[in-house]
């Protein structure tokens, strides 16, 4: 939606998000988590709200529209993302009504958005797994 600045309505703060983990610079493998990086790309990232689509539908979507079959996804809810600075808008697209953006806060600092990108992640479940190689260890 977003089309000439205006942003589609807020998602609720009860909802959970999920947002997919298509590149290995997303996950820290040895702490199999979400790399803050997932978050921090001003002025916003891609999710899909969970209440209208299945895990099945994202696993389709990541593998087949994406063309990630090794990549990933999490979870973590809307309401607590907002604490930190995020803006969640329900923005669906033509082939997905689930889509939404997850804006940054765009009035902060370079440092603070990467500090609540980090935060962030610790609230982050794995609803998908991620298969990226791990990294050889010397």
């Amino acid at each position: 939606m977003d089309q000439g600045g205006q942003k589609g309505p807020p998602v609720p703060p009860g909802e959970i998000l999920y947002r997919f983990v298509t590149d290995p610079s997303f996950w820290v493998s040895k702490e199999n988590r979400p790399s803050s990086s997932l978050f921090d790309d001003p002025p916003r990232v891609s999710v899909n709200v969970a209440s209208l689509t299945t895990v099945d539908k994202c696993r389709q979507q990541l593998v087949g529209k994406l063309g990630r079959p090794k990549g990933g996804m999490v979870s973590f809810n809307c309401g607590e993302a907002r604490q930190l600075g995020f803006d969640a808008r329900h923005e669906p697209e033509q082939d997905n009504n689930a889509h939404a953006h997850l804006y940054c806060d765009q009035d902060a600092t370079a440092k603070e958005r990467k500090k609540n990108a980090q935060r962030l992640v610790r609230r982050c479940v794995i609803a998908i797994q991620p298969q990226f190689s791990r990294p050889l260890l010397s």
